[in-house]
Formats: structure tokens, C-alpha cells, sequence
């Protein structure tokens, strides 16, 4: 036994929905309660209203379960009898129920059932029992409807986020800085600025020149003009790899809309927060140099992908001939490698904590030696104003105060020999013989070994020279004696000895390249924390063309790709510069001739000036003793 429900509805064009199901069993309640097996929810009945039931499928019984009654064929009553063969029409609140017999039931000599069709009915009395709950119990009748609701809501939302910001932008367009108030083209942005662009949160109109379009790259080279593609446009496309269909189709919509593919703000994303601009991300670069030479069969750069596991090895920009025209070539780097850059100086004499110069630093407290065993890097390496590199040795500065160029005091005040002008050096120290009256000989070597106590009481020490018992008593044996085998400037340079005389003394040129990997970015401030040693290996570098520029493998020690579990994970953007310039930076080189005289980096101009005025001073200083 079951009983058929068919719920009618009535669409606004007068279609009628109908939606059947069954209910099981000889009995149903009927009510308002969700629990009911007829659920009509009308706040005119009670939860549990009345109860129908059949015995044998065709005659129905109804029973009233409340006071509250029902109409059956429009008279009131609390139950009822009724043959589903001759039908019914009931009543419950704005409920409308019609018995009748279903007697298209699937399957072949299936017995008929009761069918209850329930309409909801639109008839309205003035009965707050038979008033629709709608309208009795809500607030329905007192606002709009919904479809006048959804409209004013929409023309509300244009009104605040498209009429008023376009008034807004429209407004204040051409002004260079805004108020500081509420404008309402604020609402489109999606968050603040960066650090480096904080300046310009008043100023939209710098970057969003024109409404409803994209910025542009104009926009940002109006500002950095220094910015340049990173290879010429043709080659950046073919060394792009091939995007699939779907890709493909969306890169032609983008370009419809002004968002064509290498928009400076692909790399360069704002609105990101109030900290530093995101670093952009590894797949960028990847993109192209992972696999490049597939695409660009001509390139000379090697495939580069993750860091932890893809990257070529280092390949430093080295000297490889020295001299006055030094040669540098970019080598793949490798145990062994050399840099020429012109001096003898061995790293592990001037490091060792047990040797003379450990002892001698220690005696005259020489920076770290002070509360040290010996010398330490910091002691001749000082780090630029940024932190960023290390400035070039300075001999006044940084090597003097072992290695003195004093040769004679007068009155209270040293002379000096002119460190990197080794004409100069012979010229004065020939005046120096040749004075009228003849002055004492230059000290030699026992001065040198009585430096120590005076350099402590605050006195600079004569210059040293070869070691041997009998002092030169003529100039060219002094001259020859500064350039030569234990003199002050043999142990650090090459010697060139003069074809003829004893003036034209030469010393090969040094040349301190402060940037070994040009293509990429190394800032030593975020590794104070660690020792020099942990990544250069100079106590054990006997030479001074020892390359101490580590290689990959040291880096990967603590760096590892994008995405890695390594201490720091480090994406191309940490070491690259995509709008790096096509030249390399030029390393540093001495002013004039000499080996070694340092100070700002000197033009051209400014360094034939100043051998201009070197010779100068050489001409007459040998014409004012020339004969004596």
C-alpha cells in the first residue's frame, strides 16, 4: 500500500510543473512538521494537522489530529470518508488536496493506488488563518521585490565601483600628487606598494597613464631610463620555448588587450604588499636558458635551470697576461686556476698564526693581532661603504704599516719613497745623495730590525733595504738596492732592470679586478656572519695569482634552487641581473706607471696628467744636481 503525490505548480506563462512522489504505508500525517509524509508548510495548520489512511487502497480516511479541522468539497469538518474512485476535493490552509485513484500504474495487472494531488492556492481571505504566510509572517510585503531589489543593487554597485572611481580618476588626472584623503578610485586597488614605489601611492596617473588600459612599459622607462631589453627583441622570441594550443590562444588574447608576452610588470609585480618587491620567479628565466640551445643553435651560454642541480659551473673573468695591457678572458672555473694580476704576495705567510709575521703583528698589535694569535683578512681587506665588495688594497693604507717607505726624517718629519712611481723613487733618492753637503748614507738593513719598538712608541721606521754589511754610499748603488732581491719593492713586484744607467727602473703594473663574475651578483653583507675561510681558502694560497673566487660546489654547501629544502633557496633573481649591461666591469688599475699607487679610479686624462707631471718633477730634479 502507498500513496501517489503529485505536487502541481503554475509558472507566470500558466505551464504547470508537476513533481510526483511516494509515500509508503496504510498511513501519513499530514502537517506542517518537515517529519510529516505530506509536509505543507502553512503557518494556518499544525505541525501534525490530521492523519489519512486506507485499508484496501481505495477508500481513504481522514482524521483531524488538532482542534483545527479541514473543508472537504467546501464544508468544515474533522474527518472524513471518501472513495478515491468517486474523488474528493480538501482544503488545509492554502493547500488545495484532490483525491482521485491512479490507475496507470506500471506493470501488468498492477493494482490502482490513491493519488493526492496538492496545488498551493493563490486565493486570499481576509482570514489571517487562510492569508498566506508570506504575506502574514514576513516582511514581503513591505520591501521591494526581489527583481526590483537585484536591479537597484546592481545600479548601486556600478554607481560606487565604476561612476564614481572613473569621476574620481577623471578629477584628479595630470595631478602629481593627491590629497590625502578618501578617493574613490581607491577602491580598485588590489594593495599597496612597494618599498621602492612608495612615493608614488598618490600618484597613480605615473603608471596607469590611461583608464581601462594596461600599464604599459613607457610608463616605466619614463622613470628608469637606464633599463634596456635583455637581448635584442628577435632572439628573446626565438629563445622562448613553444607554448601548447591553450597557452598559445591565451597569449593572443592578452595581446588584444594590451598585455602582450615580456611586459615589464611580468617580472616586476605591484600591489603586492608594503616590503620589498617580490623576486621574480625562477620559471621566468627557465623558461628560455633551461634548455636554449635546442631554440638558439649559435648561443655560446650554457643551458642553466635550477641551481641546486642545473646551473653551469662558474666561469670568473681573470687576468690572464699581465702588464701595462693586461689580457683578461672568462675561464670555466676549475682547481688551479690563476689570476695574473701582477704581485708576489703569498696569502698563507701574512695568515699563519706561528710565523715572523704573526709574532711581528702581535708585537705591534696590527688590527685583529691585537687580541689574536696573527693577522687576519679584515687586517688588509676593508669592505666598500655599501658592504657590498671590498675596496682595492691601498700600500698607504693597508701595507704600510709593516711594509714602510720611510727613508730619512728632518725635523721631525719623514720622508716617504712615492709608492707606484718607481722613476720618482730614483729621482729622489739620487737628490738624496747628491745633496750639498753630502747627507748620511740611507740606513739599511739593521734599521729594519730596530722598526718594531719604534713603530710602537708611535715613530715610522727608514725603509729597509738588501741585506748586506756595507752600506751604499753612492746613489745608483742605493737605487739599485730598493729594486733588487730583499729590497722594498722586490718582494711584492716584478723587477724590470734598465737597459743603461739607474733612473729607468721599471715595475709591472698591478691590476686588482674587484668583480670576478661579471654576470652575476655577489653581496658579502648577508654572509658577516660567516668566516672569510669558509669560502676562500687564502691560508693555503702560497701565490698571489691563486684565484680565491670559490666554485659552485661551495655555494651549494648552503644554496639550492627555487623550490629545495637547502638552507637558503635561492632563485635566479638572487645572483642575476636581467637588465645587466653588455660590458663588463673594468677592473681596477693603478694610476700612472707605477705598481701600485691607489686612490680613485683615474681616467685617462687624469692619468696622463698626473705622468705629466711625474716627469716633470724627474727633469728637474736631474737638471738641479746634474754636475754635482
Amino acid at each position: 500500500m502507498s500513496f501517489l503525490l503529485r505536487r502541481i505548480t503554475t509558472t507566470a506563462s500558466g505551464r504547470e510543473i508537476i513533481r510526483t512522489s511516494v509515500v509508503a504505508g496504510d498511513s501519513t500525517i499530514i502537517g506542517r512538521d518537515a517529519a510529516s509524509g505530506i509536509h505543507l508548510p502553512d503557518l494556518a495548520l499544525d505541525p501534525q494537522h490530521a492523519q489519512i489512511s486506507s485499508a484496501d487502497g481505495r477508500h481513504v480516511r481522514v482524521n483531524a489530529i488538532g482542534k483545527l479541522g479541514f473543508d472537504v468539497d467546501g464544508r468544515r469538518v474533522t474527518d472524513a470518508d471518501i472513495d478515491a474512485a468517486t474523488g474528493a476535493e480538501l482544503r488545509f490552509g492554502g493547500y488545495r488536496l484532490t483525491i482521485s485513484l491512479d490507475e496507470a500504474r506500471d506493470g501488468a495487472g498492477a493494482a490502482p493506488r490513491i493519488a493526492l494531488d496538492i496545488v498551493r492556492t493563490e486565493e486570499l481571505s481576509h482570514s489571517a488563518l487562510d492569508r498566506d504566510e508570506a504575506q502574514a509572517f514576513s516582511m514581503r510585503g513591505l520591501i521591494p521585490g526581489r527583481r526590483l531589489s537585484a536591479w537597484g543593487f546592481t545600479l548601486l554597485v556600478l554607481a560606487a565601483f565604476l561612476v564614481a572611481p572613473i569621476y574620481a580618476y577623471m578629477s584628479w588626472r595630470g595631478v602629481e600628487q593627491r590629497p590625502d584623503r578618501f578617493h574613490a578610485d581607491q577602491s580598485w586597488n588590489s594593495g599597496p606598494l612597494s618599498q621602492a614605489h612608495a612615493s608614488l601611492a598618490r600618484d597613480c596617473q605615473s603608471c596607469h597613464v590611461d583608464a581601462f588600459v594596461a600599464v604599459t612599459d613607457t610608463a616605466c622607462t619614463s622613470c628608469h631610463t637606464d633599463a634596456h631589453d635583455h637581448a635584442p627583441a628577435g632572439r628573446l622570441a626565438n629563445a622562448r620555448s613553444v607554448p601548447g594550443p591553450w597557452q598559445a590562444a591565451l597569449n593572443r588574447v592578452s595581446g588584444a588587450f594590451n598585455r602582450p608576452l615580456g611586459r615589464c610588470v611580468e617580472c616586476h609585480t605591484e600591489h603586492e604588499g608594503a616590503g620589498p618587491m617580490p623576486a621574480t620567479a625562477q620559471r621566468f628565466c627557465t623558461d628560455c636558458h633551461a634548455d636554449m640551445n635546442q631554440r638558439l643553435t649559435d648561443t655560446r651560454i650554457p643551458n642553466a635551470g635550477d641551481f641546486g642541480t642545473s646551473h653551469p659551473q662558474f666561469r670568473p673573468r681573470v687576468a690572464t697576461v699581465p702588464g701595462a695591457n693586461p689580457r683578461f678572458e672568462r675561464i670555466t672555473w676549475s682547481e688551479g686556476i690563476q689570476d695574473r694580476n701582477g704581485l708576489k704576495f703569498p696569502h698563507n705567510m701574512h695568515l699563519s698564526r706561528t710565523n715572523g709575521v704573526a709574532q711581528m703583528a702581535r708585537r705591534l698589535q696590527i688590527g685583529s693581532s691585537a687580541n689574536g694569535p696573527g693577522m687576519d683578512c679584515a687586517d688588509c681587506h676593508r669592505p666598500t661603504p655599501d658592504g657590498v665588495r671590498f675596496q682595492p688594497v691601498d700600500m698607504e693604507r693597508d701595507c704600510q704599516s709593516c711594509h714602510s717607505l720611510a727613508f730619512e726624517t728632518i725635523g721631525g718629519t719623514t720622508r716617504t719613497l712615492r709608492h707606484g712611481e718607481p722613476a720618482q723613487v730614483a729621482a729622489d733618492l739620487i737628490a738624496f745623495y747628491r745633496s750639498t753637503p753630502p747627507t748620511r748614507p740611507i740606513e739599511l738593513g739593521g734599521m729594519a730590525r730596530r722598526r718594531p719598538g719604534q713603530f710602537a712608541e708611535g715613530q715610522v721606521y727608514n725603509i729597509y733595504f738588501r741585506e748586506r754589511a756595507v752600506r751604499p754610499t753612492r746613489a745608483n748603488d742605493a737605487v739599485r738596492a730598493v729594486f733588487s732581491r730583499g729590497g722594498a719593492c722586490y718582494d711584492c713586484h716584478t723587477i724590470f732592470a734598465p737597459a743603461a744607467g739607474n733612473a729607468n727602473w721599471r715595475v709591472m703594473p698591478v691590476v686588482q679586478t674587484q668583480r670576478y663574475l661579471n654576470h652575476g651578483w655577489f653581496d658579502h653583507r648577508p654572509h658577516r656572519q660567516s668566516r672569510c675561510s669558509t669560502c676562500h681558502e687564502a691560508g693555503a694560497s702560497g701565490a698571489a695569482t691563486d684565484l680565491l673566487v670559490p666554485g659552485i660546489a661551495t655555494c651549494r654547501d648552503c644554496h639550492g634552487g627555487e623550490g629545495s629544502n637547502a638552507d637558503v633557496p635561492s632563485s635566479c633573481a638572487m645572483c642575476h641581473d636581467y637588465h645587466a649591461g653588455p660590458e663588463p666591469e673594468a677592473p681596477w688599475r693603478p694610476a700612472g706607471d707605477g705598481a701600485g699607487r691607489n686612490g680613485p679610479r683615474d681616467g685617462p686624462r687624469d692619468q696622463d696628467e698626473r705622468r705629466r707631471v711625474t716627469q716633470i718633477t724627474i727633469d728637474a730634479t736631474r737638471r738641479l744636481y746634474a754636475g754635482r
